[in-house]
């Protein structure tokens, strides 16, 4: 008996040494920080005030000398961790000593089970993006839909059900066209083959269709499956598309929808973003088919982005043609397929002309008919990526784009386009095959739409601005704002003309917030001052101002 209870002991001895022996450290052990009350203080000070504690202590390194800032190492089997705080502490050459915690990313990481199977999510940086929004609404409140368009789907999905879009204008199933749309009892959206608002086929084809609203906009964060880009986006389900006069229709009723949102601010149609659409006509050329090509401009006019994934064939559209990505028009996007490298995979078209991004699409697990999963690859779930991104990036707290959108609903979606565009992580293996170099970048584009929402359209820029110059000495405060790279720890510094340093503080970048410093004038001097923003990379922006 006690034999087998020795090996099942030591079994979980094996398997969770940290569960048994003490929990997972947030911090590293046998390392403490310690700020010295003397600036300036060079390695050879700093080991010789550690020579006192006889070898205790050794010095690591310099964090920030000119601060008197040092990582000191420690024996943590010999030592607690507590015990060289306090001592440290207690030092009368120590400002402070601390630990030496570690740091976790800023992601927002949904609850659902199959996430962790997601890597196209992590590719794109979506987890992050999230820390900003999920999606579902704008700063406005305005219910934001994307438009999927396909064979068809299985709306009641576990995880797509919630984010059905349904057009309130409509009383369902009672017979009549309540909104006046030419479209009967069109509640759940259309499917152009049947002529209701089911959305089934006649060849029960919807795989396809499902597969490609899952990975938009399947329902995150509901601890069931997987999550979409946009956990809350409302999708407007286009079904029965087996041929172009159905999809010319579909984008009809996208148009039509879209217009009346835009003239009645709201009170009807739908506040569709984007479009998307995993089908075409392989080696097809616009010449050959104006008419569909001619409707991207139409639905962009009234701010809707159409999303067009390409051909699955290691072929130069340019050349070889494909349609609609293929088609000219500057209210498109197409979008190839990349791996976990961000290469193109093959098979998947290209044409530097024609194509304009890659999206990660190999083997990227979706949702499937019946409430079931399936991992697919192809561009078909790599295109929904960028439409549910556009979805993402509308929800974002950008006053400025929400207010336009109405208003101005062509030039928002341009400028949504920048925005995504602007976001892309370049690849080498992409310049010459994509227009934009690169793959999707969720947080990048986050960032690009945070900089263009505060009025500086040079996503690289940094800048600080003294608001009020000259300041009067004791009434008023220094008030700076700042613009800098998300990335990396920034300091706001004050010298005076002799260039001591006689302020200094710590700040972040926010997104979509109020990045300002306000700097307290009582104890200063009048004078002439330069405050400075310095950044990660050693670089630094400088302003002069004036106390009086």
């Amino acid at each position: 008996m006690r034999f087998y209870t020795f090996y099942i002991f030591l079994f979980f001895v094996l398997a969770s040494p940290f569960k048994l022996f003490g929990q997972q450290l947030d911090y590293a052990p046998g390392e403490v920080i310690v700020q010295f009350k003397e600036k300036n203080k060079t390695i050879a000070q700093a080991n010789t005030f550690v020579s006192k504690y006889y070898n205790k202590y050794s010095v690591n390194k310099a964090l920030f000398s000119d601060m008197g800032i040092y990582l000191l190492k420690f024996d943590s089997n010999e030592y607690s961790l507590d015990e060289v705080i306090s001592e440290l502490n207690r030092d009368r050459d120590v400002l402070y000593a601390q630990i030496n915690s570690l740091v976790s990313p800023r992601t927002t990481i949904p609850d659902d089970p199959l996430f962790v199977d997601q890597w196209y999510l992590e590719e794109i940086a979506a987890p992050e993006a999230w820390n900003i929004t999920t999606g579902g609404t704008d700063i406005n409140g305005r219910e934001i839909v994307l438009a999927v368009m396909d064979r068809g789907f299985d709306i009641n999905h576990a995880d797509l059900r919630d984010n059905v879009w349904t057009n309130q204008g409509e009383i369902p199933d009672d017979g009549i066209d309540n909104d006046g749309n030419q479209f009967v009892d069109d509640y759940f959206g259309w499917n152009f083959e049947l002529n209701s608002d089911t959305h089934g086929s006649s060849t029960g084809t919807m795989i396809h269709g499902t597969n490609v609203a899952g990975i938009a906009g399947a329902r995150g964060d509901n601890d069931t499956g997987i999550s979409g880009v946009s956990w809350d986006v409302k999708i407007m389900y286009m079904s029965g598309l087996r041929s172009e006069a159905e999809i010319i229709e579909a984008y009809q009723y996208i148009a039509e929808m879209r217009r009346r949102y835009n003239e009645s601010n709201g009170e009807e149609g739908a506040y569709i973003v984007a479009t998307t659409i995993s089908l075409g006509i392989t080696g097809a050329t616009p010449d050959d088919h104006p008419v569909w090509c001619d409707l991207y401009n139409t639905v962009g006019q009234q701010g809707v982005l159409s999303v067009c994934a390409t051909d699955n064939l290691d072929v130069d559209v340019d050349v070889q043609g494909d349609i609609p990505t293929t088609c000219s028009s500057e209210y498109m996007i197409a979008v190839t397929n990349t791996n976990r490298d961000n290469r193109k995979t093959s098979p998947a078209a290209y044409g530097t002309r024609s194509i304009d991004i890659g999206a990660p699409g190999v083997e990227n697990i979706t949702t499937s008919p019946n409430s079931t999963y399936n991992n697919v690859t192809g561009t078909s779930v790599s295109a929904p990526l960028v439409g549910g991104a556009i979805a993402l990036l509308y929800s974002a707290p950008c006053q400025t784009l929400a207010d336009q959108a109405l208003i101005d609903p062509s030039s928002v979606a341009l400028r949504m386009k920048n925005i995504v565009y602007g976001g892309v992580k370049t690849n080498p293996d992409l310049e010459d095959m994509v227009s934009q170099g690169g793959v999707l970048n969720l947080l990048g584009s986050m960032e690009a739409l945070d900089i263009s929402c505060n009025g500086n359209n040079s996503a690289s820029n940094s800048s600080i601005t003294i608001i009020q110059n000259p300041v009067q000495r004791a009434v008023e405060d220094i008030t700076i704002d700042y613009l800098a790279p998300i990335d990396g720890q920034l300091f706001i510094r004050v010298f005076d003309t002799k260039g001591s340093l006689i302020y200094e503080r710590s700040v972040n970048r926010s997104f979509f917030g109020e990045n300002r410093v306000l700097i307290n004038t009582t104890n200063l001097s009048a004078g002439i001052y330069l405050v400075s923003l310095d950044l990660p990379d050693g670089e630094s922006q400088t302003e002069k101002v004036l106390i009086y």
